[in-house]
């Protein structure tokens, strides 16, 4: 994982940091959606209530992200509403604003988990539960993923991810307990379960995510500088 992708949603800034750009073809897809999924240091001073969601709906398509058989109409769809200015945040594709256009492949394809990683940073960028030219709340759209798809550890990876940000931290180690159920080698998961747990100061837990983290490639130093400042890193 390079340096640049793991800092996509860094909470030392509490914004998201944007690494495609000029690296656009040398990072691949893979590495920046696991890279904007690792957090930091968790600063978010105060939580933010879950929203309510209205029964979940859906269109005359449901397309399955981890699907082979969806994957050429899911290409098409990308190919319509996902250019870079879309994955940077920037004007979308078919209008002014980007989230019309991640609305409408999360719509299509309720586990997309591009799309749903770009929703939640453009919640946080925004400041908002519900950007403009989104039809429903962000975490709405995470727990549609997660009741299409319930054991797809990416939605679950997001979905706690979000919650981290918003402040809501007993449920985010929920949901990575969970993820590293389905997905147990999963540097990213260990990176955050480490974090969560070391404000929760179960430092023998921390730990043990930390080394595993850290033997598995993860460059952000946030979780090895928290457990050095309580004494707790060797």
């Amino acid at each position: 994982m390079t340096r640049c992708a793991a800092a996509h949603l860094n909470m030392d800034t509490v914004r998201p940091v944007d690494c495609y750009g000029a690296q656009w073809r040398r990072v691949s897809f893979w590495t920046a959606v696991q890279g904007l999924l690792a957090l930091a240091v968790l600063t978010t001073p105060q939580a933010h209530a879950a929203v309510e969601c209205e029964e979940f709906g859906y269109g005359r398509e449901r397309l399955d992200y981890n699907s082979p058989d969806d994957r050429p109409r899911i290409r098409q769809i990308e190919g319509n509403h996902f250019h870079r200015d879309w994955e940077l945040l920037g004007r979308g594709v078919t209008s002014v604003f980007p989230g019309s256009d991640i609305d409408f492949v999360v719509r299509a394809s309720p586990n997309h988990h591009r799309g749903l990683a770009a929703l939640v940073r453009l919640s946080l960028r925004d400041k908002t539960p519900q950007p403009s030219g989104v039809k429903i709340p962000v975490e709405c759209y995470l727990l549609r993923a997660l009741e299409f798809r319930p054991n797809d550890a990416e939605v679950q990876k997001i979905y706690a991810t979000y919650l981290a940000r918003l402040g809501r931290q007993d449920e985010a180690l929920t949901w990575f307990e969970r993820a590293e159920k389905l997905s147990p080698d999963d540097a990213v998961i260990a990176y955050n379960l480490g974090l969560l747990l070391t404000e929760k100061r179960d430092f023998e837990r921390a730990r043990i995510y930390a080394r595993k983290a850290y033997g598995s490639g993860v460059q952000l130093p946030g979780l090895r500088e928290k457990l050095t400042r309580q004494g707790q890193w060797q």
